[in-house]
């Protein structure tokens, strides 16, 4: 007697091929994250090149490089400036620059989120409920900026009077406050200097890669952080565990991916993109060594810094 044709699979089939799709996923995932993630530090490095040719181009039209802030009201910061040169002549013209940068009449234009001022391996969709250098609201909403310029660098083991110099907010860095310096003053090499780099995740305070439970520790979170404010600051070391700024108690050993309160910051793995006076964008290596790290931030330190190093 002819048995029937059997159909369909047995249970213990089935199982089989879901425990192999199950591996084959595990297996893929971690590529496809890789994937990813490389696209996303290309397209962050991208911005920096974009931000670097505006950087250029402004140096040219007017003279010298842009203020990376006015301290003084008005308040602005750097990116503003820049916009015309970024393609976004539109909300340029309507910008107000004789007004903060929080006032009512800038208000529809500082929270457009811009994907030049913004690393997609940050967090996406970061709005910052501004408030004001006296801790007053504003009133105002601005949408996030991930890259920040250098006021200064605290290179606390320096000797001084290199120490002094250092910490300098008028001298060191390659941006002026309250007004332009020319590419020609940057006397370290463009090559070898600093523009702005990697500073994100505000307003929510990072260490190490783990958000913190709270923002309290974190420097102004709210007045630094929308691509539309000062986007400046202090750049500082951190203790091997990231929750100490560096001192001569820790040495001040941790240079990148630290702490996102005062330092160089990235959701990549292993460092950060980093813009020079070139026009170059650089991958900062988490493990930098600290003098690398502060010789980057000075404009005429002396330092002589060998590419390989970072």
């Amino acid at each position: 007697m002819l048995r029937g044709r059997r159909s369909g699979f047995t249970l213990i089939e089935l199982l089989v091929v879901i425990a192999i799709i199950a591996i084959l996923i595990g297996l893929l995932l971690p590529a496809v994250q890789k994937v990813r993630e490389a696209a996303a530090r290309m397209q962050c490095s991208n911005n920096l090149h974009q931000l670097g040719l505006a950087f250029h181009n402004y140096e040219s039209a007017q003279g010298g490089l842009p203020p990376r802030r006015q301290t003084g009201s008005p308040f602005q910061g750097w990116g503003p400036l820049l916009l015309e040169y970024l393609e976004q002549a539109g909300i340029a013209r309507q910008y107000d620059t004789r007004q903060n940068f929080y006032a009512p009449v800038n208000q529809p234009y500082i929270s457009i989120p811009l994907k030049m001022f913004t690393c997609p391996s940050a967090p996406a969709g970061r709005m910052l409920t501004i408030i004001d250098q006296s801790n007053v609201p504003t009133g105002a909403t601005g949408a996030a900026g991930d890259y920040f310029a250098a006021n200064s660098v605290d290179a606390f083991w320096w000797p001084e009077p290199q120490k002094s110099a250092a910490a300098n907010t008028v001298e060191c860095p390659a941006l002026l406050d309250n007004g332009r310096r020319r590419l020609t003053d940057v006397t370290d090499g463009l090559s070898g200097t600093l523009l702005v780099a990697e500073f994100a995740g505000r307003p929510d305070h990072y260490i190490l890669g783990r958000k913190q439970p709270t923002n309290a520790a974190l420097q102004w979170p709210n007045w630094w952080g929308p691509w539309a404010s000062y986007q400046s600051s202090i750049f500082k070391t951190w203790s091997a565990d990231g929750t100490t700024a560096g001192n001569a108690a820790n040495g001040g050993p941790c240079t990148i991916n630290c702490n996102n309160n005062w330092g160089i910051y990235a959701f990549h793995t292993g460092g950060a993109n980093a813009l020079f006076g070139d026009g170059s964008v650089h991958f900062l290596r988490v493990g930098l060594n600290r003098d690398v790290f502060a010789g980057l931030v000075t404009r005429a330190g002396g330092e002589v810094i060998d590419g390989s190093s970072y």
